[in-house]
């Protein structure tokens, strides 16, 4: 090959790869690389709380986090490429049918369950006329849900140490510091036995008195909401179990129970059917083989990890593992 024609080939790809940046900002370049090698078709962004952030709060809570006007920004600038807005119905039909959207396309939801995604997200997803999906951990709605990355955000933010009871100490002087020591208390919860994480943190945080369903009381939709959601239009209510585990660390009776009954429950009181699951936390360190063949010996149509990475021709066949991207803004 001349030196003309390899310098046609670099451009080309340079071309394909800034087109491919321009339409899927949030990837990571791996993830670009995956969508342009593996036949990518769109993606599905994963949401928590539409709301402004605040930066003097722990980033991984923050993160979490997506304003308003970001979220319009986002949509908008689909719009602006062309792309097509996917409920999941839509993209069910898409997997089903086995053939890829002609056009790029975009998908929108919401994790847990938060006041935010009624009062400032469905104005938003209105204006545009794009649909989105929430999935509801039940626990959630009924305020029976332990918020504990709040209340250990605010435990952090109001000590200038946190010690445990097993007598270690954490500093939180400074910003990193508190940063590092969320993330060290947020190991140490998960690994909680999930049949006792009310006990077992009052047990790890028995020097202080907090109140461990303070956050969700406030932070939480109710099941009414759910219901007028469920009725719109635009919107798709999915499960996310009961009480938001870490799967993996449950035995498989206990998991299967947090996928069928948080899936049962909402379907009751919605009075519709209840395709699609989302997986808590959804990385391969809490979900695995044993919770896809769960999610499939359930007959749910689509499933969705936190596992970054766009819908390919390739694993849109993969229906319990589904990856998502997170929308960071």
């Amino acid at each position: 090959m001349g030196i003309a024609s390899k310098m046609l080939n670099r451009i080309g790809q340079f071309y394909r790869q800034s087109i491919v940046k321009e339409q899927y900002p949030m990837l990571t370049s791996f993830s670009r690389r995956r969508l342009k090698n593996d036949g990518g078709v769109g993606l599905v962004y994963m949401l928590h709380h539409i709301c402004e952030k605040n930066e003097k709060l722990i980033p991984t809570n923050e993160d979490l986090k997506v304003s308003p006007a970001f979220l319009e920004k986002i949509i908008l600038r689909y719009k602006r490429l062309g792309f097509d807005f996917m409920s999941l119905d839509q993209l069910n039909e898409m997997i089903q049918s086995g053939l890829p959207n002609k056009r790029p396309f975009v998908a929108f939801t919401i994790d847990d369950g938060y006041l935010d995604n009624y009062i400032y997200a469905l104005p938003v997803f209105e204006k545009y006329d794009v649909p989105f999906a929430v999935f509801v951990a039940t626990d959630f709605i009924d305020k029976k849900a332990i918020l504990w990355w709040d209340c250990i955000e605010e435990l952090i933010m109001t000590h200038e140490s946190v010690t445990t009871s097993d007598g270690k100490t954490y500093p939180c002087h400074t910003f990193q510091q508190r940063w590092n020591t969320f993330r060290y208390l947020r190991e140490r919860i998960l690994n909680i036995d999930q049949k006792y994480l009310e006990q077992g943190l009052n047990e790890m945080f028995a020097g202080y008195c907090i109140d461990w369903f303070g956050p969700i009381k406030q932070k939480g939709m109710s099941w009414s909401q759910i219901k007028t959601l469920a009725s719109h239009p635009l919107c798709t209510i999915g499960s996310h179990t009961v009480s938001h585990p870490a799967l993996k660390i449950l035995s498989e009776v206990e998991a299967e129970h947090e996928i069928k009954e948080g899936m049962e429950r909402i379907r009751q009181i919605i009075q519709q059917p209840v395709r699609y699951f989302a997986y808590p936390y959804g990385t391969f360190h809490e979900i695995g083989e044993r919770e896809f063949r769960i999610v499939e010996k359930l007959g749910i149509q689509l499933a969705f990890m936190a596992h970054q990475g766009c819908i390919t021709s390739v694993n849109m066949k993969n229906v319990a593992r589904l990856p998502r991207v997170y929308l960071k803004g």
